[in-house]
């Protein structure tokens, strides 16, 4: 229980240090067309990130628990060279081809807005560096249950980035928000170096990589395919007036702040005590954890989701209007989050769901469930936008979610995970 709040106090200064970012870049430029190109341009390095970075994070932690320190230390150099590597070139081709993918991405742009997307694309793209490297940095540190270092390197980063941009966006608009962003990325990348010891001449042949590998191969199509979500959101919005995307990306940032709260406290270290009771082969334990952890993080996310119903409103009144965000903002922005609360509750479910699967080794149910998820729901989408606009692929955004983790839900019980 200590642990869960000490946690939990570490992700919400975390997550308090993010939204006041969200909330400096859209009052001083209102959400309009920068902001709009900004999220935008954020959405293919994301998804690379999520693809490749996160899924190697859920992979590694289950390889590395429980293993010698010096055993872990080596495999976690050797992992972290090759990651360096790997995004580095990433980067490059994303940053070198920005000026074709771009614009395609946000057809409904205007000209002038479509050429900010593409400045913005090739400053974001560099930040997949430092994401390839701190995703064996978070492995490394969750493995050994640095949880509180972890989260208190974000929290310094995130906090220098944000006395950045108050000083910065003033003077040189939406471009000096993108660059903050890979200043953050990169101090939390030095604050993280630490956690990794001394360092380790890295071994490519390690039988580690050739593991996680082997776990990641059949993440990586089947991610590369459901996790770009996120860009048929943006494909769908960019036909929207100005400031639609920032509203829905704004409220998606609140949802993810709120489950990363929740999943760090909660989530993060029972997948670590998940991976260490598969491996002693007490299945029992491993069982009880899991339906525990489930209940106690449904009836905290509900809760939520109730709370923002009831009080949401006048808070978003009392802390967002200012500068150029409106009352107006302010209502579609509310509506917004009770529109997708299926983000924060079945998102944060799913994500201890299939968290649970990786600790036993399995990456191919949760990647073959969530492409046919997300195959349904590019339909779904498509249509309720088309009736009903911003607010119909809100609810659509989590009908996404919900169906996912019924869907996972049903696997884990037919496999007596639950």
């Amino acid at each position: 229980m200590k642990q869960a709040l000490q946690l939990g106090a570490f992700s919400a200064a975390n997550v308090l240090s993010v939204v006041l970012f969200q909330w400096v870049l859209l009052t001083m430029l209102g959400p309009g067309v920068q902001t709009d190109a900004l999220f935008a341009a954020m959405t293919v390095p994301m998804l690379f990130a999520t693809v490749i970075g996160s899924s190697l994070t859920q992979v590694l932690v289950p390889l590395l628990s429980g293993e010698a320190i010096e055993k872990q230390q080596k495999d976690s150099w050797s992992l972290l060279t090759l990651c360096a590597i790997l995004f580095l070139v990433i980067a490059l081709f994303l940053g070198a081809t920005a000026s074709y993918w771009a614009p395609i991405s946000v057809i409904g742009f205007s000209a002038e807005a479509k050429a900010l997307t593409v400045t913005l694309s090739q400053i974001s793209a560099i930040g997949l560096i430092f994401t390839g490297i701190n995703s064996v940095q978070l492995a490394a540190a969750f493995a050994n249950g640095r949880y509180i270092w972890a989260d208190s390197a974000q929290v310094v980063a995130n906090v220098v980035a944000l006395v950045l941009l108050v000083i910065l966006l003033p003077h040189h608009g939406v471009i000096a928000a993108a660059w903050i962003s890979i200043v953050r990325l990169a101090i939390q990348t030095l604050f993280l170096m630490r956690g990794m010891g001394c360092w380790v001449a890295p071994n490519i042949s390690a039988p580690i990589v050739k593991q996680a590998w082997h776990r990641i191969k059949p993440m990586l199509l089947g991610s590369a395919y459901y996790k770009m979500d996120p860009l048929l959101d943006r494909f769908l919005l960019s036909s929207m007036p100005p400031g639609s995307i920032s509203l829905l990306y704004l409220a998606q940032q609140l949802y993810g702040a709120g489950s990363q709260i929740i999943s760090k406290a909660l989530a993060t270290p029972a997948v670590t005590r998940l991976s260490i009771s598969h491996k002693a082969n007490n299945d029992g334990a491993f069982t009880r954890d899991l339906r525990r952890t489930l209940l106690v993080m449904a009836l905290l996310t509900v809760a939520s989701v109730v709370a923002i119903a009831a009080f949401g409103l006048p808070l978003l009144r009392l802390g967002m209007e200012h500068g150029q965000f409106s009352a107006e903002d302010s209502s579609g922005l509310w509506i917004l989050l009770l529109l997708i609360s299926g983000q924060l509750i079945a998102g944060c479910l799913g994500g201890l769901t299939a968290g649970a699967f990786y600790a036993r080794g399995d990456t191919h149910t949760p990647t073959w469930l969530g492409s046919i998820s997300f195959t349904i729901s590019i339909g779904v989408k498509i249509l309720m936008f088309h009736f009903f606009a911003l607010y119909g692929l809100a609810v659509a955004i989590s009908v996404y979610y919900f169906q996912s983790l019924l869907f996972m839900l049903i696997a884990l019980r037919r496999q007596r995970y639950i």
